[in-house]
């Protein structure tokens, strides 16, 4: 385990993180990665004054690595400009990863970066939720009052007009975005999130934390049935199968939560089919075609693809194919129609460390990291299934969660394998995680009842 030279807290670096994790989603998609740009250079300049390095990992270079050479794929791209920009962007909202890697370091800083995800997971949810309801009602009752669905769709009509790249503003009339461009963007973050929300519905110590756990759970579960996506419905099947079949706890626990979801999503189905619209009609029928015009693309380019971002793509697909379609809908076509063989080396090679990461956690030998080790693969697995169907990386908010869900993953393998980094106060006071910090309800009833008995 590495120390520090000097005596520096990490209390304001952290409660900043902190608020990233929990308020950055809440805000547009233009305005969430200004939070992790400022953020990151005050996280160097902390780190320089600890006698710390950032850490990027085995994980964190791979990662590196292919988006580098995404940067690089501008130069052959028929879109330089665009190429250039979704690639630092991309890197830029890589400096996530390396911050929650680095920052969240001892077990109640794990738990906290949980609870933040959860919180604002439940926020978004209800948003969504609220959206679809004032929507109905308001069809139903003639009153003049709808929430913005996108949210910040009048704010967006605005600034989308200044951006370098051309960006479609449209309000949904029928499925839940939230504070999101789209509902499938909303889907991708929900799928990711909601089994953190089962996680601290099961496994936080205190009552109080498993309570609002759950009910972020079931604001998650409405936000994901609201946005009418069928992808990320059997997204988050597998996610809640996975937990449910890894012991009788989570069983037990999460049991009426999957009664929730089985009436839920039947229901969303029903009411997609009944408002179901021409263009989500053309949609189905074409995203067969869009995969095979995708592989052809492949085929024509396949050592080092087209380039990064949607723009070439989306030219061939309308100019050469006929389809007005801006993507693959399906995440590892398009990152193979824009890195080609090549870029998807580096892929594998992140997907395998991933796994590496996940096995370890999974076989520590007492057993204490296997928790972390389900909630991980059953969101990674969700991100997978989605992904089957959408293109699950095209905005900065996409791609923000998913790097905090690896940079998740990072910190607590280094907890696990005792590498981290931690500062001068927190080396003196750094406890494992043991398996009471993962308390049943019942044994914190048993505590509360001994030290009753014990006062008395």
């Amino acid at each position: 385990m590495d120390t520090p030279l000097c005596g520096h807290t990490d209390k304001k670096l952290y409660g900043a993180l902190i608020f990233i994790l929990g308020a950055s989603m809440l805000f547009p998609e233009y305005i969430a990665p200004l939070f992790v740009f400022g953020l990151y250079i005050y996280f160097i300049i902390h780190f320089k004054k600890t006698g710390r390095n950032a850490k990027l990992g085995d994980m964190g270079k791979a990662i590196f690595t292919y988006l580098t050479y995404m940067l690089i794929s501008s130069v052959w791209s028929n879109t330089h400009r665009s190429s250039f920009l979704i690639a630092m962007l991309g890197l830029g909202c890589y400096l996530i990863y390396i911050m929650v890697a680095n920052v969240v370091n001892t077990k109640d800083k794990l738990k906290f970066a949980i609870t933040a995800i959860n919180i604002s997971a439940g926020v978004i949810g209800l948003i969504a939720t609220l959206e679809i309801i004032s929507l109905h009602l308001a069809k139903k009752t003639g009153v003049d009052f709808v929430i913005p669905n996108p949210l910040f769709y009048h704010i967006n009509d605005r600034v989308f007009e200044y951006l370098p790249v051309e960006i479609i503003n449209k309000p949904y009339r029928s499925r839940a975005s939230a504070t999101f461009d789209n509902p499938l963007i909303l889907a991708t973050y929900l799928v990711i999130t909601t089994p953190f929300c089962a996680f601290g519905s099961v496994y936080f110590r205190h009552s109080r934390n498993r309570k609002i756990s759950r009910a972020c759970l079931v604001f998650a579960i409405s936000g994901i049935v609201c946005t009418f996506s069928r992808g990320a419905y059997i997204a988050v099947g597998m996610s809640v199968l996975i937990m449910l079949i890894s012991n009788k706890r989570i069983f037990r626990k999460l049991f009426p939560f999957v009664l929730i979801l089985a009436i839920a999503i039947p229901l969303g189905l029903t009411l997609r089919y009944q408002h179901s619209s021409g263009d989500f009609l053309a949609s189905n029928n074409n995203r067969i075609d869009i995969w095979q015009y995708s592989f052809d693309m492949f085929i024509h380019h396949p050592i080092i693809g087209l380039g990064c971002g949607t723009d070439n793509i989306h030219t061939l697909l309308r100019d050469t194919y006929g389809i007005d379609r801006s993507h693959t809908h399906n995440l590892f076509l398009q990152m193979i129609v824009e890195g080609g063989i090549v870029g998807a080396i580096f892929a594998v090679s992140v997907v395998v460390i991933i796994g590496k990461r996940l096995f370890g956690l999974y076989a520590h030998k007492e057993f204490r990291y296997r928790p972390f080790a389900i909630l991980y693969t059953a969101s990674i697995t969700g991100f997978i299934v989605i992904s089957m169907f959408e293109f699950t990386l095209q905005s900065a908010k996409e791609m923000m969660i998913f790097f905090i869900l690896l940079g998740m993953i990072e910190a607590t393998a280094r907890m696990e394998t005792d590498s981290l980094q931690l500062a001068d106060d927190e080396r003196f006071t750094y406890q494992e995680i043991t398996e009471q910090d993962l308390e049943e309800d019942e044994q914190e009833k048993l505590n509360k009842h001994n030290k009753k008995a014990v006062t008395r």
